[in-house]
């Protein structure tokens, strides 16, 4: 297919996700827009494209009131609460040892320290659930406070660049949550003895979220999985993470419709991997469980085309075979880089079964995590229409080398 059509393509379809719909985060309204529009998009050019649902909590917030004794402070409503208004005194923990013998009952607890370096993986996380992370949501939900305040500050690994970030962020978590930053905090620490009035507009919403499987049939049952996920974190047009990925299926779906190759092909547009409980990827992996062997290779594109960065690749599980396939693929090494294995986004979800899997994203991935990742801030401008272009491209000619293996 022409590289200009192709750039020109991968640019009106990045402007409807991130310009015209914006966030899209599952369970809302503009994520099911986005799912209608990139269904359509796939439909248009394979003849088998169809949404799967799975359902999820939407949320939506309003104000917050924050006042420690006579003085206000700035804070923020944590993710899937509802709303609450609570007066009371408070207490602090700041290690595991010091929520263990705290008794918060009837008071607010405020968490600092230790206790708040790292976002708290969801109760219903199976990928990733730390024991330490287990121990204090179990002391929390044991200790039963009125109502949590987090003292938290930076921390990409986890939450990318928000900052202050929310320690907890879990549809199935009860207990009413705020986060401030630090400064904030030790203005609260400051009133010890006084009381807290906290109050939060906030609500959870049942809803309903899809994935999108395009399929397109090769003369074997086995295949090959494209993936990338649609969803964005709430507040966010997410160009980076992930509109380039979708727009990259979908370029393939252009590059495919008169596909005749060994192996099937499979776009999957997964909802859901920036949303607490994954639920896009637990339901492929529950409707494939005893299909997964028959994936050759899994491709997942997650942060791909960065401007100025060249696109990053590294595999799992990959015979050896498959990874000299995929080195002589992306072997311009002034477009592309091999890297170690990272371990986040949706390729894990197939590597941690067995299935091999290779991971696209960018090499200023660091920098972009820290910086833009999560916020407002990820916007269109940092993506280049011309390095999704070249990467759709070597994505197909990946796939002509794969259909020569015997």
């Amino acid at each position: 297919m022409d590289y200009n059509y192709l750039r020109e393509q991968i640019n009106r379809d990045l402007t409807e996700l991130c310009v015209t719909i914006g966030d899209r985060h599952p369970g809302s309204e503009r994520n099911q827009r986005a799912v209608n529009y990139s269904l359509g998009r796939m439909a248009g050019a394979i003849p088998d494209a169809v949404m799967i649902p799975f359902e999820c909590l939407d949320w939506e917030y309003g104000n917050i009131t924050l006042k420690v004794g006579d003085e206000i402070v700035e804070a923020y409503v944590g993710p899937y609460n509802e709303s609450c208004q609570i007066t009371g005194p408070f207490k602090m923990a700041s290690t595991i040892e010091e929520l263990a013998n705290i008794g918060a009952a009837g008071h607010i607890l405020v968490l600092h320290g230790e206790l708040c370096k790292e976002q708290l993986t969801a109760k219903s996380f199976v990928f990733y659930n730390p024991e330490h992370h287990q121990q204090i949501i179990a002391l929390l939900e044991e200790k039963k406070p009125l109502a949590i305040i987090a003292v938290t500050g930076r921390n990409p690994e986890t939450t990318g660049a928000l900052c202050p970030f929310p320690l907890i962020e879990d549809g199935d978590f009860l207990i009413p949550s705020c986060y401030v930053d630090e400064a904030a905090g030790a203005r609260i620490m400051a009133h010890l003895g006084d009381e807290i009035f906290l109050s939060m507009e906030s609500r959870r919403i049942p809803s309903q979220a899809h994935n999108i499987i395009g399929t397109i049939k090769g003369r074997s049952i086995e295949r090959i999985v494209f993936c990338a996920h649609i969803d964005t974190k709430k507040d966010t047009p997410g160009a980076i993470d992930n509109a380039g990925g979708i727009c990259l299926l979908l370029a393939l779906a252009d590059q495919l419709r008169d596909y005749d190759g060994k192996y099937s092909i499979e776009l999957l547009a997964i909802n859901g991997e920036d949303y607490y409980s994954y639920p896009g990827g637990m339901r492929y992996l529950e409707d494939n469980r005893d299909r997964l062997g028959e994936i050759l290779l899994v491709v997942n594109c997650d942060g791909v085309g960065a401007r100025g960065s060249r696109t990053t690749f590294c595999h799992f599980n990959a015979s050896e075979k498959i990874q000299q396939i995929v080195n002589s693929t992306f072997k311009d090494q002034s477009k592309y880089l091999p890297v170690d294995p990272w371990y986040s986004s949706d390729h894990m979800t197939f590597a941690m079964n067995g299935v091999p899997a290779l991971a696209l994203t960018t090499e200023a991935f660091n920098e972009i995590w820290a910086t833009i990742a999560h916020t407002e801030k990820d916007t269109i401008d940092g993506v280049d229409s011309n390095i999704l272009a070249g990467v759709a491209l070597s994505l197909c000619e990946l796939i002509d080398r794969l259909n020569l293996l015997p």
